[in-house]
């Protein structure tokens, strides 16, 4: 018996130990790890799986699972040649810490690991034509890892790097010709690593508000101001932005978010790279400010300047911009000296410049589209921009805003239209849920003038301050007829009440709100009974309806006063009525529990001299 207890004793205690050995390594059941290198993550051979209970790894014929919840211990290289999403973690190897393992994502395959997933790693490589999505965390080992994106060729793009989270890298950052880094708002590759300087043609998105010292904050001995060169930056935000400390020269700059970019250093195009530019897409801003943007290559064909029709540029030069070549084929003043410059007649053009009491701004002698016109050109400095003397006239076919000389025989360009007026002049604001998942927005302007596009904003509750944008700028027409315009919200996911508030922007930055107007959802409902009203005095609905036994009656006063009801049914007849007595300004809800049959009934509201109807339908 004694003997028989010593062995249970040594048992349990080997399972403690072993039990102990699984809790400090962090295996658990179901976890994984390739045998051999070189394995598939489809793949059903050369796989082990954990056994906690019995502390060890058995070959497994059943392929992970996808998504793959579990971990992943990265002993040996592997590949992932199918889509594949991990939420578990992955941990590189313990046993050979010194083991160069890799994970590669192989041609046509996108790896995507997860929100709150881990992957610390040695070595990631994405071939041609493939993607890694991150919306975890990225941990480095040392400063041997890399993430390499391989180059493009002539049929298929480059690896595709996409951060929606945070890259800790010690090591390096490898694009490749052709590859392309996609930064999306708040993501960030940081720690001491560096980027391979040689990436020409890489392309890089930027999202992140603070450009790319927020998007790439690597500081390693290949960081600074070196890293990257000759990449093509592109930013498309969903606000405004700045460019941050771009590595130079650069490749390209297009900006095409919809919303303003700022400069924040002058910049040094490489003109001798073919299809290098900087261009500004209509409803999206350049503001300069008071640097250059300017060529590295004089004689060059290469990096122009293009401003599309709708798009805006703000600079401070005091020299303005100008379209005159100096040296070769540059540009010789002002804040824009590329090879040659395209200025569209229905751009914006805003001067900033303010220099001292005394002191004018010029324009800069630019030649537009359609020579001597511009859409709108607006002057924010408190003295008489000096427009060129070609601008004999210069035609706004917009509207002007600031000083301006306006006379002609004074030495100097004037201006041949009409002021600016306020941006919008608005003809209604209706918003209306349809019945499913979306409330549709419509909104129309009488006219206007000086209108850079609107917004739309959402809040819970009747206060603007808890308004979220949840739109793209929304590009005007900027017309004197007026037009009409209309957005769908389909990003709803709760019932509730919702205030939509309507923002239009001038192009020097004006804001004036509309609303707000209120919409009752109810998803999945199947039916559509929101009112298509804005916050006036109203009996704006019921819900729920149809009902039973009772439902609330929701009704809003621009003034306090008297409310009185009064029910009918389908013939006319009045079968209920009462009044609610002093009832202050705002919105209200009264339960209402009528005590007659099933059918259709038409409930008339009054108020403040004010009347509707609604249909309500009792149930019983």
């Amino acid at each position: 018996m004694k003997t028989i207890l010593y062995i249970k004793k040594q048992i349990l205690i080997i399972g403690v130990l072993l039990s102990l050995f699984c809790m400090a390594y962090g295996q658990n059941t179901g976890d994984y790890r390739p045998k051999w290198g070189g394995l598939s993550v489809a793949g059903t051979s050369g796989w082990q799986v954990y056994n906690s209970a019995t502390g060890t790894w058995s070959d497994t014929s059943i392929p992970l699972s996808n998504p793959f919840t579990a971990d992943i211990y990265v002993d040996n290289s592997f590949l992932i040649d199918v889509d594949f999403e991990m939420q578990g973690n992955i941990h590189y190897s313990s046993a050979n810490p010194a083991a160069i393992t890799e994970i590669k994502v192989k041609e046509g395959s996108t790896f995507t690991l997860s929100s709150g997933s881990t992957y610390n790693m040695r070595q990631l490589y994405v071939e041609k034509g493939a993607k890694f999505i991150n919306y975890g965390t990225v941990n480095g080992v040392d400063t041997s890892d890399k993430i390499i994106l391989a180059s493009q060729d002539t049929t298929t793009p480059g690896g595709i790097l996409e951060n929606h989270g945070t890259i800790n890298l010690d090591g390096k950052l490898d694009p490749n010709s052709g590859s392309l880094i996609i930064s999306k708002a708040g993501a960030k590759i940081q720690g001491s690593g560096s980027v391979n300087t040689n990436a020409s043609g890489t392309m890089v998105h930027i999202a992140n508000a603070g450009g790319y010292d927020e998007a790439i904050a690597l500081t390693g001995a290949n960081g600074g101001g070196n890293k990257l060169q000759n990449a093509c930056f592109i930013f498309n935000g969903d606000t405004d932005q700045v460019t941050g400390n771009l590595p130079e020269p650069i490749c390209r700059l297009i900006v095409d978010s919809g919303h303003k970019l700022t400069l924040t250093k002058d910049l040094t195009v490489n003109g001798n790279m073919a299809r290098s530019r900087v261009e500004v897409f209509g409803g999206s801003t350049l503001d300069t400010q008071g640097f250059v943007i300017s060529s590295n290559a004089p004689w060059s064909n290469n990096a122009p300047f293009v401003l599309n029709s709708g798009a805006t540029i703000i600079t401070a030069h005091p020299d303005g911009i100008s379209s005159v070549i100096g040296t070769g084929t540059q540009i010789g003043s002002g804040a824009i000296q590329l090879n040659g410059a395209t200025y569209s007649s229905g751009a914006n053009y805003v001067f900033s410049g303010t220099g001292t009491t005394g002191v004018r701004q010029n324009s800069g002698a630019f030649v537009t589209t359609n020579p001597g016109h511009v859409n709108n050109i607006i002057n924010l400095s408190g003295e008489i921009l000096k427009l060129d003397n070609s601008f004999q006239p210069l035609y706004v076919d917009g509207g002007y805003q600031g000083l301006f000389t306006t006379q002609s025989g004074l030495g100097e360009g004037y201006i041949d239209g009409d002021p600016l007026t306020l941006p919008v002049e608005m003809s209604y604001f209706n918003a209306v849920f349809n019945g499913f998942n979306s409330v549709i927005l419509q909104w129309a302007t009488q006219s206007e003038t000086n209108n850079l596009g609107f917004y739309v904003l959402r809040a819970t509750e009747f206060q603007p301050a808890a308004a979220c944008v949840i739109s793209d700028l929304i590009q005007a027409n900027n017309t004197s007829q007026g037009a009409t315009y209309y957005f769908t919200d389909d990003d709803l996911y709760e019932d509730g009440l919702y205030y939509y508030w309507l923002q239009d922007v001038s192009f020097s930055g004006e804001i004036t709100m509309h609303g707000p107007i209120m919409v009752q959802v109810t998803l999945q409902s199947g039916s559509n009974q929101t009112p298509d009203l804005p916050l006036s005095t109203s009996l704006v609905r019921n819900y729920p309806n149809p009902f039973n036994p009772s439902t609330q009656l929701e009704y809003y006063l621009e003034n306090g006063s008297d409310v009185d009801f009064k029910v009918y049914n389908l013939k006319g007849q009045l079968v209920d009525q009462f009044t609610l007595r002093n009832q202050n300004s705002g919105f209200h809800r009264y339960t209402w529990e009528p005590q007659f049959s099933s059918g259709v009934y038409l409930i008339r509201f009054t108020a403040d001299g004010k009347s509707n109807t609604r249909k309500v339908i009792l149930s019983k």
